[in-house]
């Protein structure tokens, strides 16, 4: 069975669970790549594990070099906005996930799980919305207050978007996931819409604290907050032992 999709509108009624709820213990390994990772690499590497399911879980943390991103529901842009957007040194790709338009790049902490979600009781919408609380808690651990809107994704004050959603599903597997600005170059989202909401803006943990953080000072602030949402220990994997071929 094949389950393509993803959110951009809220689904309040269908998901009551506050935390996930695994079937076994096995722990979720996480792997983090070192500097910037082009979204083309990104893509084969999810492709490579959602077909393998090896290990059983595992989340990617890494950072992108600039590129935006089209999802699902506005595909088929234009060669000229394509071509302006390259213009920019962005990258620019259609992909498989939920969601609209929005921009990857430098100083914005990436996390992509790969994981089956009937191991975890969740539905569809259920996932989304544990992903969602992981960053609300992420971000209180920095004495950020962050929720969920009408649309999806975490907000700060309710229009300022700090992180956004758009998974792919198949098989119950997942990939994409989501994007959290730590110290992002906010002036690329200034080229967009970001996810199609024009009376919306964007922040970072950077622009929330009035200092510099880093992916690579939240990482372990997410990993502790996916340990809390999930419901399972998180161990470090190293990328050679996964036997890319």
């Amino acid at each position: 069975m094949r389950l393509p999709l993803i959110l951009q509108q809220r689904f309040y009624s269908t998901c009551q669970s506050s935390i996930a709820k695994p079937i076994n213990k096995q722990p979720i390994g996480y792997l983090v790549l070192p500097g910037l990772v082009r979204y083309e690499e990104a893509l084969k590497l999810q492709t490579y594990l959602v077909s393998r399911h090896e290990p059983a879980d595992i989340i990617c943390f890494l950072e992108h070099t600039p590129t935006y991103t089209a999802g699902r529901r506005i595909r088929d842009s234009s060669p000229e906005e394509v071509e302006r957007l390259r213009r920019l040194g962005a990258d620019y790709y259609e992909t498989m996930r939920g969601g609209q338009i929005t921009f990857h790049g430098p100083g914005q902490l990436i996390a992509y799980p790969i994981l089956d979600i009937r191991d975890y009781e969740l539905n569809v919408r259920c996932y989304v919305s544990m992903l969602e609380k992981t960053v609300i808690d992420c971000c209180a651990q920095y004495g950020i207050k962050a929720g969920t809107t009408e649309n999806t994704g975490v907000w700060v004050r309710g229009n300022d978007k700090i992180a956004a959603l758009g998974v792919h599903l198949q098989r119950y597997v997942t990939s994409h996931g989501l994007a959290l600005n730590c110290n992002v170059d906010l002036g690329w989202f200034d080229q967009i819409v970001p996810c199609g909401l024009a009376d919306k803006s964007v922040t970072s943990l950077s622009k929330e604290t009035n200092s510099i953080i880093s992916p690579s000072d939240t990482i372990p602030q997410l990993v502790k907050s996916f340990e809390s949402l999930f419901c399972k220990p998180l161990v470090p994997v190293q990328l050679e032992k996964l036997q890319l071929n």
